[in-house]
């Protein structure tokens, strides 16, 4: 509710990220995040794990 992400919530992002790096258009997501404000989170998801553009 406060806007935030849980604990779980950010696992579930970062195993996603670390499963499927090679699928996923980081382009696109790059896109969204930004147009959702999201870039930083983003930014910060994929340094964590281990994804590169």
């Amino acid at each position: 509710m406060g806007g935030g992400v849980s604990d779980r919530q950010w696992r579930d992002v970062l195993g996603v990220l670390k499963i499927q790096a090679d699928k996923l258009d980081i382009n696109y997501l790059t896109q969204w995040a930004e147009t959702l404000n999201l870039t930083e989170m983003l930014t910060q998801a994929l340094q964590q794990a281990g994804v590169t553009n």
